[in-house]
């Protein structure tokens, strides 16, 4: 039986619904499995359509888009009437994206600005439009000041990969063997064990079978043949480290990034981030591959540990950034003297964009993209996410780097002569800063 799921466009580019196009090929693993029963951009359903829908009939609603027009805060408040669950879709919805710059202004001036003294725009007629415009907003925010929100998908796009494994896991996840034994009765270095030398390494709740055996070349197992049916007697080092995560090493750090999205088949490493309990989530919206109600009480304390640490409202804040998953060197030949602006030159291929002299919001944005803009010689603008919120990310971004890259001027050199604080710092996020009053 398919899936009903709907699709929702607000004040957006709609790019993230393209990047879903883009999976191409992919979508045969997936389409098969989905009713769409609301699409106006791609199907001609009307809206009244979704309003004549029971509440609560549509399994998933996927919601993209920033909230700009009153239109776009009625049709989000329908479909989370009407759907079990709602994923934010994209940066818009997530944080407010670009469009929420504007919030530095009250709307009246905005209006002004748009309709009556642009050049390019502006027809004489002055003043806000009327006739068949729904109205806009006095200001830009975040889908969750508006609506529950169970999931965000971040990205400006979302990655396509990001959200084949977001919807494959609201379907249902793949098997995982759960074979009777764990890892560690398998493992090369079981007497030289890396939990007691105080590393950290999840053999011990995770099934036995895998051929790679990561252990043999002492890196730890991350988890990824999934949860044994039994724990090894080291699952009890294993609950004091779990119980203490704010003390692990960044190398344990990076090996528990990997291990809760490979142990339990969520994409929470695509930028896919539940809002709610992820262990009571799947439990209540069907998981074939893991029945979670017969994991071991000992696994299932150190998973939920775990993910209660990480969980933040928005996923893996504060644990890794893009910097994690830059191939760029830090600490490299290069050395920031002055802030290059982006036509200055071209950057090498290899140094850090800070070191070389350009604003990279790498250390300040949430991983997940897979350093896309980075590869392609284009510094991060921070469209993920920030990795620590309701703080002038502006003063964080230079603490930062100078404390951990080649950086030869001052941070009120640095801070100086980046001239849009708001404009490089919070561009995709400043709708979701409270403590921001803007509106001048």
């Amino acid at each position: 039986m398919a899936v009903k799921v709907a699709f929702l466009q607000n004040s957006d580019c709609w790019g993230c619904h393209q990047s879903l196009l883009n999976l191409h090929l992919g979508l045969l693993n997936i389409l098969p499995a989905l009713e769409i029963v609301y699409w106006p951009a791609v199907v001609d359903f009307k809206y009244d359509s979704l309003k004549a829908r029971a509440d609560g009939e549509i399994l998933v609603g996927f919601v993209e888009g920033s909230l700009r027009t009153k239109h776009d805060i009625e049709q989000t408040k329908l479909l989370r009437q009407k759907s079990a669950l709602i994923i934010a879709f994209g940066s818009c919805s997530c944080y407010g994206n670009v469009h929420g710059l504007a919030n530095q202004w009250n709307k009246n001036n905005l209006v002004k600005r748009k309709f009556s003294e642009v050049e390019s725009i502006a027809d004489g007629s002055s003043g806000e439009p009327t006739i068949n415009m729904p109205g806009f907003t006095d200001k830009i925010v975040p889908v969750d000041e508006i609506i529950k929100v169970d999931a965000y998908m971040s990205g400006c796009p979302p990655k396509p990969e990001a959200i084949a494994s977001a919807v494959v896991f609201l379907l249902g996840q793949k098997a995982q063997p759960m074979n009777d034994l764990a890892f560690c009765n398998n493992c090369a270095i079981k007497e030289n064990c890396l939990l007691d030398r105080g590393t950290l390494c999840f053999g011990p709740i995770t099934s036995i079978g895998c051929s790679l055996k990561c252990t043999s070349d002492n890196k730890p197992c991350v988890g990824c043949f999934g949860p044994a049916k039994t724990v090894d007697s080291r699952a009890d080092k294993l609950v004091k480290m779990a119980k203490k995560p704010g003390k692990l090493s960044s190398g344990d750090m990076k090996t528990l990034y990997e291990f809760l999205p490979l142990f339990l088949n969520i994409p929470l490493m695509a930028g896919f981030d539940l809002a709610g309990d992820i262990l009571k989530n799947i439990k209540r919206h069907g998981s074939p591959g893991i029945v979670l109600a017969n994991l071991p009480p000992t696994t299932e304390e150190i998973a939920r540990t775990l993910m209660e640490f990480l969980k933040d409202n928005r996923g893996f804040t504060e644990i890794s950034t893009v910097c994690d998953t830059c191939p760029r060197i830090i600490g490299s030949k290069s050395t920031m003297t002055r802030v290059k602006r982006d036509y200055e030159g071209l950057p090498n291929m290899e140094d850090c964009f800070i070191e070389q002299g350009y604003i990279c919001a790498g250390p300040i944005t949430q991983a997940g993209c897979g350093g896309m803009c980075i590869k392609v010689n284009s510094p991060c603008t921070g469209c993920f996410g920030q990795t620590e919120w309701g703080v002038n990310q502006a003063e964080r971004f230079a603490d930062l780097i100078l404390k951990g890259y080649n950086v030869s001027i001052s941070k009120k050199e640095l801070l100086a002569q980046v001239k849009d604080h708001i404009g490089t710092f919070e561009k995709f996020t400043l709708a979701t800063n409270r403590s921001f009053k803007g509106g001048e």
